[in-house]
């Protein structure tokens, strides 16, 4: 390369205007010199944690939110819920209609403490509802209901432990003779009537219902008459009486 062209060279670069040269050191330094972020606290952590608790539980108090997460969940692969709320079966109360005007709802626990001698089967679950009918002077009847398991406002089975001599009147167009555990039973074919006479009130008022439209089976021990009503067929309505025990307390 001649010495003229070299100069050529040397005057164009002199006069060539560079970008300047970015400082890169400048921004690196700031980023290597930071200060260290300090960790939150354990309590201020827990403090959040608590606050978010709090706030979940009152979310899910609404309804409208809570039906909402169950859906989030059960559209996110949770198996554990199936699209609604997992709660406990609560039987319905029964309703006023179905009462008795002489009876009260009481607990099993209470009748047994009432009645030393209360009995039930053992071929049936414990009863979804107790009934006391009481006298000023004593008591005078248990009345156990089972519910329909399809239609548990309705009762499938229900069952009087009756401890006074004379109790109520009842009427029924067929009548077959029986025994339970030796004892003579009547099984009376057909839905009917319980007759019953407040002698609480000394009016004459008499009161008349039905728990279940079915067969009943009567029978007695000693003093206490019992009263099976809406057994399918005599066959489970021995059974069922047959297999009584003393309930404990």
């Amino acid at each position: 390369m001649n010495s003229s062209y070299e100069k050529r060279i040397e005057e164009w670069a002199a006069a060539f205007d560079f970008p300047p040269t970015p400082d890169v050191a400048g921004q690196i330094r700031p980023l290597l010199t930071a200060p260290v972020k300090k960790a939150r606290p354990p309590q201020r952590r827990l403090a959040w944690a608590l606050a978010l608790l709090l706030l979940a539980a009152s979310l899910l108090a609404v309804p409208a939110v809570r039906a909402a997460l169950v859906q989030i969940l059960r559209a996110g692969g949770i198996t554990i819920f199936v699209g609604e709320e997992a709660a406990v079966d609560e039987m319905p109360p029964l309703l006023n209609e179905q009462l008795p005007a002489f009876t009260e709802p009481i607990t099993l626990e209470e009748a047994a403490g009432r009645y030393p001698n209360l009995q039930l089967p053992t071929e049936l679950p414990p009863p979804d509802d107790v009934l006391l009918h009481e006298e000023p002077v004593w008591d005078t009847a248990v009345i156990f209901l089972w519910r329909d398991e399809a239609e548990p406002q309705q009762i499938a089975l229900s069952l009087y432990q009756i401890n006074v001599a004379q109790y109520a009147y009842k009427g029924s167009e067929m009548l077959e003779m029986t025994e339970v555990n030796g004892n003579q039973a009547f099984w009376l074919i057909g839905p009917h009537y319980f007759r019953l006479q407040d002698r609480a009130l000394q009016s004459g008022a008499v009161e008349e219902w039905l728990f279940v439209e079915g067969n009943v089976l009567i029978w007695w021990e000693g003093s206490v008459t019992y009263r099976l009503e809406g057994a399918k067929s005599l066959e489970d309505a021995l059974r069922i009486a047959e297999s009584l025990q003393t309930v404990e307390e």
